[in-house]
């Protein structure tokens, strides 16, 4: 797992944003073009309607245009891009009536980042898991964006709970909970995955 920092942003989408705050809204359309799909896929992760997934991505785009005076260029561009599309997708679940309440974690054992060592976080990084992303579709909300974030948006534990509005502490739970879960879903599969 990379951690992301401000080198690791592309030199693309920091000039396209001095140029944007510069008065030069053109510029706008480089962060899309870099980071549309990766967004859209986000959106759909979390949401599983395509339709809807597009508006969303859409309006994060929008949201992130109009606040891009907020955006801490200190801080890397896609963890912030991805809160936005994130909060946005769970509202609309929200609004959907899919997600009554926030997840709280229970009392479990001390998490440490993600297991690394773990042969699912092998599995979940691996595009070879699809079978393994439609369980991950099955997840309770809070473990499923985390999931998403952590193994497919690459993002570290950090920036995961800047996106979900919750502390370290329960995206370590939301991960540590996934895993339990899915490794019981593969074991109780036909033709189960080794995990």
């Amino acid at each position: 797992m990379t951690t992301h920092g401000t080198n690791d942003e592309p030199a693309a989408v920091r000039a396209a944003v001095h140029a944007v705050r510069s008065g030069h809204a053109d510029a706008f359309s480089e962060i899309v073009r870099r980071y549309q799909r990766r967004v859209f896929g986000l959106a759909l992760m979390v949401l599983r309607e395509p339709a809807a997934a597009e508006e969303v991505t859409q309006d994060a785009f929008v949201r992130a245009y109009t606040h891009l005076d907020a955006y801490d260029t200190s801080r890397p561009f896609y963890p912030w891009l991805a809160t936005i599309a994130v909060r946005l997708a769970q509202n609309r679940l929200v609004h959907r009536g899919r997600v009554t309440e926030h997840e709280a974690p229970a009392a479990g054992p001390d998490v440490s980042d993600a297991g690394a060592t773990d042969p699912l976080s092998s599995l979940i990084s691996s595009e070879d898991g699809r079978a393994l992303w439609r369980r991950v579709a099955e997840l309770p909300a809070g473990e499923r964006s985390a999931v998403i974030l952590h193994y497919r948006q690459d993002l570290g534990v950090k920036d995961v709970a800047r996106a979900l509005g919750v502390t370290a502490g329960t995206v370590k739970t939301f991960l540590f909970r996934a895993r339990q879960r899915l490794r019981r879903m593969a074991a109780d599969a036909p033709g189960k995955e080794n995990v």
